[in-house]
């Protein structure tokens, strides 16, 4: 699986991001074992826990899901220094001193706990509202890299301002640096790429079935002939500006579709009709006609299953 440089630092992770939350749901300890070794064997190496962020869900027990990775990290633990292991917290609305500090000083223990690891290499803050000033939060979290808790920090949803902010005069105090940004909703054209780019900040984004995009790559897969998950997952891996696209899997199955649309590729007209479509597709109720997305005189063809989607 490719590798790609997380930020600034000498950390690379795979393309795949294997979002726990989902393990554990409607399953065994051996289901979740097969996913975390099949990733594992198949080069992926860059793993985000649900942690303290969440409550329990009907889809999503970030108890469960962190204790069953803890059980998986301590059974393989001759692989943990070729991992990149990250968890979400959140930051109390309004919390300040000492009040912030214990706030997510307990986040992290608690995910290192489930998780039976020393230290996080990520730790990804939750975008709110009533996030506190940029400087202090930094401050808290050098502290606790201090300590040896954790190594790096990125952003979930973050807006392109707060992200600036904590790259520029905001972020001056703390020597922690934002080295990620990963957006919590589905990826369009944004200047958060640019901002990405120019600062070396690694984006990473979710697989594209939210929204109401998904019937765009329902018809997308009668014209190319693979799955609708894979095809939206094939335009993600192709993006230059994509550091990794974060997937979290239920059973086996959905993880080898995942991995199998980051080995495939398009052409670059194919790759720009979806773009084009894409970006162009109101939320619902519009997605685009199959004629959108049909190439040349071989349209046809491709609608009958000989698209341009290929394995390399």
């Amino acid at each position: 699986m490719k590798k790609i440089q997380y930020g600034r630092t000498n950390l690379r992770v795979s393309q795949l991001c294997l979002g726990t939350g989902r393990i554990g749901y409607l399953s065994d300890r051996a289901s979740a074992f097969e996913v975390l070794d099949t990733y594992v064997e198949q080069g992926g190496n860059f793993i985000q826990a649900t942690s303290h962020a969440y409550l329990p869900s009907l889809e999503c027990n970030p108890e469960k899901s962190e204790s069953l990775v803890g059980e998986w990290l301590n059974a393989n633990s001759n692989c943990r220094e070729e991992l990149v292991v990250c968890a979400r917290i959140r930051c109390p609305q309004g919390a300040s001193g000492l009040e912030l500090e214990h706030s997510i000083r307990a986040q992290i223990e608690l995910s290192l706990k489930r998780l039976g690891a020393r230290y996080l290499d990520i730790v990804l803050l939750d975008w709110s509202t009533g996030f506190f000033p940029t400087y202090e939060v930094m401050s808290v979290l050098e502290r606790l890299s201090d300590r040896g808790l954790l190594r790096y920090v990125g952003s979930i949803g973050f807006p392109c301002w707060r992200i600036a902010e904590w790259l520029g005069r905001g972020a001056q105090p703390s020597r922690m640096r934002l080295e990620s940004a990963h957006l919590d909703g589905p990826f369009t054209q944004c200047c958060l790429e640019e901002l990405s780019r120019e600062h070396r900040v690694s984006l990473v984004v979710r697989w594209p079935f939210t929204d109401g995009y998904e019937p765009l790559f329902s018809t997308a897969r009668r014209v190319f002939g693979r799955t609708s998950f894979q095809v939206g997952m094939a335009w993600l891996f192709s993006k230059e500006s994509i550091c990794s696209v974060q997937f979290s899997p239920k059973v086996k199955s959905q993880l080898d579709s995942a991995i199998e649309a980051s080995r495939a590729s398009l052409s670059s007209e194919e790759l720009s009709r979806i773009e084009a479509a894409y970006i162009n597709c109101a939320l619902p109720p519009h997605c685009p006609m199959s004629g959108e997305f049909l190439m040349g005189d071989d349209s046809a063809a491709e609608a009958q299953g000989g698209g341009g989607l290929r394995v390399c």
